[in-house]
């Protein structure tokens, strides 16, 4: 339980003797010869500083190299790993052979493969996409001072281990005791001694810690695909969207920071000396602690700007230019033109990754890694499709993952909340993650992997960016402009806004993802109406800026990006609808008008986004995904409303509203076949969009060539035999739970009784 932590070689040695019972979020600075802990006193363990001096025995191991297998574990001497019993590893006799009076044969025989590490550095094993493990090597070279434009160097070794936090703890955790116990200890003890927790900081010194011919690899793979300081520029400009969460908060002066400080090593004349430079500065300022509870904008900045740069932000900065680059505008066919601007997607794809790697090996984690994380698999999403890539699935098993590792979903606050850039900056990113993840589910009806029930962390208030980045004093003036419910109350739409907006429906969806896939929970019909109800007077508390309104569309003073909140919000709000009264007919009741007016409303406004592509040009690389979530389960409740052959409308919904005419209806399918066949078969979602497409065209052609029945007259849809719905497997490919509106294709299983083939619902 008690630790003692020698102090560097060049300060008096010292000795940290620290008493811990693992408390909720141990954060330890990576440097070996450093604990680092939270200011803040439920995670404080530091107990008591006495001085001592190193043992011999340490000093000797100390000037001893360690030798590792490939796999990064320590080698054991020969005598040891024959007879498959444990190794200490001591050199230059091993304290088993010593016992065994085998002090002569006790020998390391050292493969070429391994790695041969000088203790001050311990042994690093970070994966890359060539290689499964690589190593650090200790500083070579010699001190100098620093100078003005050149990189400062530290002498401390690089940490080749992430620190060994265990991460969140909740209260069910098997240290929760020992936390209350330790918390009031704490307290004691500070009262008795009058001391103040502080954190432990590294020292600086002269000189950066040395790579590894494989990791500094690794890095310069990265650094080799970094673009021009103009192409760079011009492909973050071209990232134009309202639920933002980075590149307008602080992305574009990060950007500069980072061609400010390291732009003389990339421009025309590139050459690994000047990368590696890089790279060591990056890893190093990687493997320190960030602080997640700045409160003060500037010093947050500083910890991943400048000459602190590090590979989390390069990270995220390579999700703009993969954007920038798969997005089409003039802008990307002028730069494909230029031979200069040879990197494609796929490259700038594979640097996140390599990233991604990097961070691994030497942080166990924070905001702006799960960041990235979160944005590389929209990005996976974007180039493979929602349902089929099994990338997307790890991407966002991994965000969440280290989104519940690093407790943010457990951010309670305090009833006088006041907010910083940081605890925002949290606030947003859980939002967003929470949003991600209904969407996922709702596009492939699995079941969502972070529930409403598990979000502690309350929504981002209504704040805008430059409110974020005031100091304390401005932030209270403008908590005073907020209302009680955290919305603006000049109805100013920010991205938090539509962050909030979009979080407030997703709650709804979970509820009904419960409902709907779950077990154990009885769904009625009162429950359902009851969830109706709730979500559609939430809504109604949006901001005027929000509401969406089909004179928009002619309103030259809305912009794009306003324009285009407000489909998306409205679009949103529907599927709500659609979900529920899907649910409400398996139930039984009585909500077939108010499902075909509701997919008629979501057809028509889908459709927006292609037949005013002109005024959203930025989305067009989401085209395939709009029209699958949205368009295309709506138009199969509206391709069997037609083929139930009504001559007029004669259903009417819950607000009194009349439903769509026959006419009506086949208007928007073709529209909607027109849709789904302009998306590119080789597109994420092509497959589905080409499969939608056949049954669609063979429901209006089976429909165009019947002559309608008399007025009012409404014929049961004929059975499936007569009909010739030979369409290969594709109609069996969209089966997303209740987007599934196709299901009415698939023939009845056979009983055992051998009854015969099913027909079409009615």
């Amino acid at each position: 339980m008690f630790e003692p932590i020698p102090k560097p070689s060049f300060e008096p040695s010292v000795t940290v003797v620290i008493i811990s019972f693992y408390p909720r979020t141990l954060r330890t600075n990576s440097l070996p010869h450093i604990e680092r802990f939270s200011s803040d006193p439920q995670t404080l363990r530091l107990m008591c500083v006495s001085a001592a001096m190193p043992s011999p025995h340490a000093a000797d191991r100390a000037s001893r190299p360690s030798l590792r297998r490939p796999n990064g574990r320590p080698q054991a001497c020969e005598p040891c790993r024959k007879r498959k019993v444990a190794c200490d590893n001591g050199q230059p006799i091993c304290h088993r052979c010593q016992k065994a009076s085998r002090s002569s044969q006790c020998q390391y025989i050292v493969d070429p493969r391994m790695s041969i590490l000088s203790p001050s550095t311990p042994d690093r094993s970070l994966s890359s996409p060539t290689s499964s493990h690589s190593s650090c090597q200790p500083p070579t070279g010699s001190t100098r001072a620093p100078s003005t434009g050149d990189i400062r160097t530290f002498a401390d070794p690089l940490p080749c281990n992430p620190s060994n936090s265990l991460g969140y703890l909740g209260p069910t955790s098997f240290c929760n005791v020992y936390e209350e116990t330790e918390e009031n200890l704490f307290i004691a003890r500070r009262t008795d001694c009058g001391c103040t927790p502080q954190q432990a900081e590294p020292v600086p010194s002269m000189e950066l810690p040395g790579l590894s011919p494989r990791m500094l690899e690794i890095c310069l793979s990265v650094l080799r695909k970094v673009p021009r300081r103009e192409e760079g520029e011009k492909l973050c400009r071209v990232y134009a969207n309202p639920n933002e969460l980075w590149l307008r908060l602080v992305g574009h002066r990060t950007l500069n920071s980072f061609y400010d400080t390291f732009g003389h090593f990339l421009g025309h004349d590139r050459t690994d000396a000047g990368l590696g430079e890089i790279a060591k500065r990056m890893c190093y300022n990687t493997s320190q602690p960030f602080s997640e509870d700045e409160e003060e904008p500037e010093r947050w900045w500083q910890q991943f700007s400048g000459m602190n740069f590090r590979w989390e932000a390069l990270g995220i900065i390579f999700t703009y230019w993969a954007f920038g680059t798969n997005v089409s505008t003039p802008l990307r066919a002028e730069l494909l033109r230029d031979p200069r601007y040879k990197f494609h997607v796929t490259d700038y794809l594979s640097a996140v990754d390599v990233c991604v790697d990097v961070c691994r090996g030497l942080t166990n984690g924070n905001s702006f890694l799960l960041f990235v994380l979160l944005r590389r698999g929209i990005l996976e999403s974007m180039r493979s499709g929602d349902a089929r890539g099994p990338l997307v699935w790890r991407f966002h098993s991994d965000t969440v993952s280290l989104l519940t590792f690093l407790g943010l979903h457990a951010q309670t606050s305090r009833p006088n909340y006041q907010p910083t850039i940081c605890s925002e900056w949290k606030r947003r990113l859980v939002a967003y993650i929470f949003n991600t993840d209904k969407v996922l589910a709702s596009f492939t009806g699995r079941p969502p992997a972070f529930g409403r029930r598990y979000m502690l962390t309350a929504l981002p208030l209504d704040l805008a960016d430059h409110e974020l980045l005031g100091n304390k004093e401005s932030l209270a003036q403008v908590m005073k402009q907020l209302d009680a419910d955290g919305w603006k109350k000049s109805g100013v739409v920010t991205p938090s806004t539509i962050c909030r907006a979009r979080s407030m429906i997703a709650f709804f969806r979970d509820e009904l993802f419960e409902l709907a896939l779950g077990h154990g929970l009885e769904t009625t019909v009162d429950t359902l109406l009851d969830i109706l109800r709730r979500e559609v007077a939430t809504v109604a508390t949006f901001p005027a800026g929000l509401q969406y309104k089909h004179e928009d569309l002619l309103d030259p003073r809305i912009d794009q990006n306003m324009f285009y909140s407000r489909l998306q919000v409205h679009l949103e709000h529907l599927q709500n609808h659609f979900f529920i009264y899907r649910l409400l007919i398996q139930q039984g009741h009585d909500s077939q008008a108010d499902l075909v007016a509701v997919s008629f409303e979501m057809v028509s406004i889908a459709l927006l986004f292609w037949t005013h592509l002109d005024r959203l040009p930025w989305i067009v690389t989401d085209l395939g995904w709009l029209v699958m979530t949205y368009a295309a389960p709506a138009g199969g409740i509206l391709s069997q409303e037609l083929l139930k052959r009504t001559a007029a409308p004669t259903m009417v919904s819950t607000d009194g509203k009349q439903g769509p005419s026959r006419f009506a209806i086949m208007e928007k399918l073709f529209l909607l076949m027109s849709f789904l066949d302009w998306v590119s078969p080789n597109a994420p979602n092509g497959e589905l969009c080409r499969s939608c497409k056949r049954i669609i065209r063979h429901v209006l052609e089976k429909v165009t060539r019947d002559a309608p029945p008399a007025d009012g007259v409404s014929q049961a849809v004929p059975a499936l035999e007569p009909w010739n719905w030979d369409f290969g497997n594709t109609s069996m490919e969209f089966e997303f739970g209740l987007l599934d509106t196709f299901e009415w294709l698939r023939p009845e299983p056979i009983s055992s009784q051998g009854s015969g083939q099913g027909n079409l619902p009615p």
